[in-house]
């Protein structure tokens, strides 16, 4: 009883452990001499006594099946084409035999960055600060004028950093109004002293009605330290990096 022809001793799926193998040519027969070169069977090599064969692993989909995963659906290629055309990336995403908790994670991860692309950085510091206050408001305005230590622009350009989260106020002359793009926050005000000689970034947060201040405008600002920061002009594309504060209330004087 010979093998089929074309088959070879490695292919895992047509070992037959019930009948004898011949050590030179490979054919499997019940009797004791190899039908093919007439040779006797060693005993190590009979039914019973040959060690069995692992099989290869093959890939799973999960549920006990095995699968082969067309070029078209390999990873790389999906997330190549959810880049290049996000509709075609998307239906071979949904149509690949990968596990569903990998297609969502990659869905996510995916809209996480087309978001990211569409909207700017500034949508995640959007996020941010909806979970974040970065004024404390369970004070009333005078409650919060209160508490604000009065310092100079120049203490404070030269100390931001030791009055984050701090609250203080100052009397600064408008400069520039900027829009960042950044979400709920997103208006800062470019501030200089009376001497100017210090830069100071004012974000505007205040709780009561929205001001619009312009160059030139005096103002004291009573707010929280931010420490220094970098903010981005999205109309005339220029960058800021100055001490900030994050004002709660800010009057005109």
């Amino acid at each position: 009883m010979g093998r089929l022809l074309g088959a070879h001793d490695g292919d895992n799926d047509l070992d037959r452990p019930d009948l004898n193998k011949c050590p030179e040519c490979g054919c499997y027969f019940a009797q004791l001499n190899c039908p093919l070169c007439g040779k006797i069977c060693p005993d190590e090599f009979r039914a019973g006594n040959r060690k069995e064969v692992k099989k290869k692993k093959k890939r799973s989909s999960g549920s006990g099946r095995s699968y082969f995963v067309e070029w078209y659906h390999s990873w790389w290629f999906i997330i190549l084409m959810l880049f290049v055309f996000p509709i075609a990336g998307l239906v071979l995403l949904i149509t690949s035999p990968h596990k569903n908790s990998h297609k969502i994670i990659c869905a996510v991860v995916m809209v996480a960055l087309w978001f990211v692309s569409t909207f700017g950085i500034g949508f995640l510091s959007g996020i941010g600060d909806l979970l974040h206050k970065l004024v404390d408001t369970s004070l009333s305005q005078e409650e919060y004028i209160a508490v604000c230590e009065t310092v100079t622009p120049e203490s404070y350009y030269r100390s931001a950093a030791g009055y984050t989260d701090k609250f203080v106020t100052l009397t600064l002359i408008v400069d520039e109004k900027i829009t960042t793009g950044e979400g709920k926050y997103d208006t800062y005000y470019v501030c200089r002293d009376t001497d100017d000689k210090f830069e100071i970034l004012v974000r505007d947060c205040v709780q009561d009605d929205a001001k619009n201040f312009i160059a030139g405008d005096m103002i004291t600002v009573y707010g929280e330290g931010a420490g220094k920061c970098t903010v981005y002009d999205m109309d005339y594309y220029v960058s800021y990096t100055a001490p900030c504060i994050h004002a709660a209330f800010i009057a005109l004087n």
